[in-house]
């Protein structure tokens, strides 16, 4: 069964009265803010070490947290919001925050609605109760968008900070390096579709979704919040998702199982440069060079060279270079001008060494 259906065939949500769907309970208009629950199984995501290992620090680290690394998998919080403007700023209202954990071995969603925003500093008191029991958490542009707002509007109502991202890891941040030159896109849709191979279907777009909340304030129309649900739920699954991909990877690599993806390779290689992994670095480079495209292999054709210079085998990187200036006239000038440069200083370096041979060495056989 493709993933896609196993997604389609799991309840909304499941439970006591906290547990039903939002929307039953938003016919009771007395209530100003509920929030649904829901459980899932590991399995039901195919998640392969989100849930199942320790939280490797490291790991972390390498795809880019900030801060201090959670020591079990339960005390990250996987969040995002929906809000009544895409701008951001003090006029701006948190309205849905969706939220996935990892209790008991499973992973539990919950959105938090708020319907009434004459009733937010109650809904704020809530969800502030609700985040303060984490101290790390994984987002999706989080660093510059949900965090600073939900802080703003918990600093507002009570002149209080939130703790949850204490650690944080934004993961928009490593899919740019990992995908954005094969896909055209780092948006969280577009990933899921190219990616993931999950390309969502009927799926409410973000910048429609201050309007149709907008729309369901003044109408009371309470089938509108449905898409909205949705698309909530949707990122947030492809957040994990796209969180176990990138731990799936690193750990592959790091055993020695380059990825399949060149581009994958390619930002891998980078990470494990930066942490000094550099056998881990160097099969990585020569995948994205050897599997990659046209563009892939300049780009990996210079980091490579190094690479293979360090370890000694110049007439390798000279050999990789030539085969890079030879794919065309596509290329930075920057690029081409680093590559001849670097060419240049190899060539005359492997014929320094053929010069410094003894002359019935040099001889022709």
């Amino acid at each position: 069964m493709q993933l896609r259906e196993r997604l389609a065939g799991i309840p909304a949500a499941r439970g006591d009265g906290r547990g039903i769907d939002p929307l039953a309970r938003l016919r009771r208009p007395q209530l100003p803010f509920v929030t649904s629950e829901e459980h899932l199984a590991l399995d039901d995501l195919g998640l392969g070490v989100i849930g199942r290992t320790q939280p490797d620090p490291m790991l972390l680290e390498q795809l880019g947290l900030r801060g201090e690394a959670p020591t079990e998998w339960r005390e990250i919080l996987f969040l995002d919001t929906e809000t009544s403007g895409l701008a951001g700023g003090a006029g701006t209202y948190v309205f849905l925050l969706g939220t996935l954990e990892i209790a008991d071995g499973e992973l539990v969603i919950r959105q938090h609605a708020l319907f009434d925003l004459g009733r937010e500093r109650a809904y704020v008191e809530e969800i502030a109760s609700y985040l303060g029991r984490f101290r790390a958490c994984a987002s999706y542009n989080g660093m510059s968008f949900d965090l600073p707002l939900l802080k703003d509007r918990v600093a507002l109502h009570f002149r209080a900070t939130l703790s949850v991202d204490e650690g944080h890891l934004d993961l928009l941040h490593p899919a740019r390096r990992w995908w954005r030159a094969r896909t055209g896109s780092a948006r969280l849709r577009d990933l899921e579709d190219r990616v993931l191979l999950d390309p969502r279907e009927d799926d409410l777009p973000g910048d429609q979704i201050p309007r149709t909340y907008f729309n369901f304030l003044a109408t009371g129309d309470e089938s509108l919040l449905a898409p909205i649900a949705s698309h909530n739920r949707r990122d947030l699954l492809a957040l994990i998702r796209l969180a176990d991909r990138m731990c799936s990877v690193v750990i592959a690599a790091r055993a020695g199982r380059t990825p399949i993806d060149a581009y994958e390779a390619f930002a891998m290689a980078a990470v494990f440069e930066r942490h000094g992994e550099s056998r881990a670095a160097h099969e990585c480079l020569e995948a994205a060079f050897h599997d990659g495209d046209a563009a892939l292999r300049r780009r990996a054709s210079l980091p490579y060279a190094r690479a293979l210079e360090r370890l000694g085998e110049r007439d390798r990187a000279i050999a990789v270079l030539e085969l890079a200036l030879s794919l065309g006239a596509e290329g930075s000038r920057s690029w081409r001008a680093q590559a001849e440069s670097r060419l240049r200083r190899l060539l005359r370096a492997a014929s320094r060494r053929v010069d410094s041979r003894p002359a019935a060495a040099r001889a022709p056989a």
